[in-house]
């Protein structure tokens, strides 16, 4: 998932960037914050969750 994100990103760098950077998009930090959640991934620090609701009557 962080590889799809950093390529998304470099794609949008490459063909969007005033709009990236308008969404408020910090595109200078963006890739220590990706190399710090794949750092976060082996340790379990970081990974995925399921939320489910029911709704009861």
């Amino acid at each position: 998932m962080i590889d799809q994100i950093e390529t998304r990103l470099n794609l949008l760098r490459l063909t969007a960037e005033p709009r990236l950077a308008d969404a408020g998009a910090d595109l200078i930090a963006s890739p220590a914050i990706l190399a710090a959640a794949r750092a976060m991934v082996p340790g379990d620090a970081l990974g995925y969750a399921l939320l489910t609701a029911e709704k009861t009557r």
